[in-house]
């Protein structure tokens, strides 16, 4: 684990704006995610920016079943460690935005939860659209979109996006404190949308 860390730490001096936190999230962080994950409800979850599995191992503490998460992570070093570390979970590697294809290829085309880690408040408009719609897509009525960021306002342009997004959480012992957002389809304008 210390040398996974220390891989996640040499890919942040070389792209800090990629990877975008110096070491991996915490276990408080990954508790707290995992809590607001409701693995009742049936399909794939989906991890984005798994990094070296932080994330991932809370969703297994919390119960999850291996074979329900797939892992998606750009970084070739990095998903070589989660193939190494989580037997029975998917993982993948690829960019983000090829997200569509690679479900699509997996024949998934329903989601339970996404989960994600990814520096997204630093992505263009239409990289973060082309993220977050077929998540949103696959997720369906009351699908979360959950994402983990050390932003103090919405990573997302809800707006823009024309999605709903609200903090569910924060985590002030982590380096740096963080806090968890949700986003889901907008609602019928009747006012009482998830804003």
């Amino acid at each position: 684990m210390v040398a996974d860390a220390g891989v996640f730490f040499g890919l942040w001096l070389q792209r800090p704006l990629q990877i975008a936190a110096v070491c991996p999230s915490s276990t408080r962080a990954a508790t707290k995610m995992a809590r607001l994950v409701d693995l009742a409800r049936p399909g794939p979850i989906l991890e984005l920016g798994a990094g070296t599995g932080s994330l991932t191992r809370g969703l297994l503490r919390a119960g999850c079943p291996p074979n329900r998460l797939i892992v998606f992570e750009r970084e070739e070093r990095l998903v070589a460690i989660l193939q190494r570390q989580f037997r029975g979970v998917t993982a993948i590697g690829g960019d983000a935005v090829e997200l569509d294809r690679h479900l699509d290829e997996l024949g998934i085309d329903r989601l339970s939860t996404v989960v994600s880690s990814l520096p997204i408040k630093w992505f263009p408009l239409e990289l973060q659209r082309a993220i977050v719609q077929p998540c949103l897509t696959r997720l369906g009525p009351g699908g979360r979109f959950l994402q983990l960021t050390n932003a103090f306002a919405s990573p997302l342009p809800i707006a823009q996006l024309g999605i709903a997004g609200r903090q569910v959480a924060r985590v002030w012992p982590n380096l740096p404190p963080a806090q968890i957002w949700s986003y889901t389809e907008r609602t019928a304008p009747s006012g009482r949308g998830n804003r």
